[in-house]
């Protein structure tokens, strides 16, 4: 991405096994709340999204300051391959995004799913239904190679931060 355009999250947007996705210091990432826009990082897939402490990457709603509300948007996911307590090694993503997580039968706890550094998530998480919600950071089977630093999640319309096992 580039950090001199905004960028719109409709629907779920999927970074798949094998790809990658670089977001520079200062990007503005906004989520549509009709389409409840969400980020997710499927297993094998990667995530380098590094800010600075002046020049943070930004994901926020759509609206502006001032309309902003908790939930205004899904948030982020980022699976991973580490160990998950569940029968089987693996699970899918709560929030109906057919995200699989988990190492299934051969977890890589040092499995690496990329870098959040100086991020700051805003006006996130959607509960969807009843144990069904799209939380601001949803870190599921994430493994320690992956690195996640200097993290704020702030007004989420439901957890800021929820871990499904994983070693991060």
């Amino acid at each position: 991405l580039d950090a001199t355009k905004k960028y719109l999250l409709r629907n779920f947007v999927y970074v798949e096994d094998g790809g990658n996705l670089t977001i520079p210091a200062g990007t503005i990432i906004k989520g549509e709340k009709s389409t409840k826009g969400a980020l997710i990082i499927q297993r094998g897939g990667k995530i380098y999204a590094n800010g600075t402490a002046s020049s943070p990457v930004i994901f926020t709603s759509e609206f502006a300051p001032g309309s902003r509300n908790s939930g205004d948007w899904g948030g982020i996911i980022i699976c991973g391959k580490a160990a998950v307590n569940l029968p089987g090694g693996e699970g899918t993503v709560e929030g109906g995004t057919g995200a699989l997580f988990g190492g299934a039968l051969t977890p890589d706890d040092a499995d690496n799913s990329g870098t959040l550094k100086y991020v700051r998530i805003e006006f996130p998480g959607i509960p969807l239904q009843p144990n069904q919600e799209i939380n601001g950071l949803t870190l599921a089977g994430v493994g320690s190679g992956t690195t996640i630093d200097y993290i704020q999640v702030s007004y989420s319309g439901d957890d800021s931060y929820e871990w499904f096992g994983g070693a991060v």
